[in-house]
């Protein structure tokens, strides 16, 4: 049963095993999640449909993180929320500059991800449920 959200997670992130972890953590939590491997992708999909949420590493090939935060921003306005997660030193800086929810650094908690997922949804935390089954990437 899916989590109320209206419409899907956007993962954001150029490393393949961490995009797949991140989409099976969210998926197990009920969430739907769709990835993109870099920011050209991200913006062709936040096109077909708005996410309910992003979650965004700065880091990206092609177009750069912030610069998929604005050009989704342009299309869909301040409604999404947006997570960062980089291994970036600066990452209050990034996260601040994009106006993020929420940020991650790099490596963090699969619960820390649930829970700053939920949170920019203002959805109730999910007590009922197990954390995720990999605690790190």
């Amino acid at each position: 049963m899916g989590v109320s959200a209206k419409g899907p997670i956007l993962i954001v992130e150029d490393d393949p095993s961490i995009r797949q972890l991140l989409r099976d953590a969210l998926e197990q939590e009920g969430f739907e999640p769709v990835a993109a491997c870099d920011g050209a992708e991200a913006i062709a999909i936040s096109d077909r449909q708005r996410p309910a949420a992003v979650v965004l590493d700065m880091g990206l090939p092609l177009i750069d993180g912030a610069s998929v935060a604005d050009r989704i921003r342009d299309r869909h306005g301040d409604v999404v929320p947006f997570i960062v997660v980089t291994a970036s030193r600066r990452i209050e800086e990034a996260a601040s500059r994009i106006r993020a929810a929420r940020y991650l650094a790099k490596p963090f908690d699969i619960a820390d991800l649930i829970s700053a997922v939920r949170s920019a949804l203002e959805l109730p935390p999910d007590t009922a449920r197990e954390p995720a089954t990999s605690p790190f990437f």
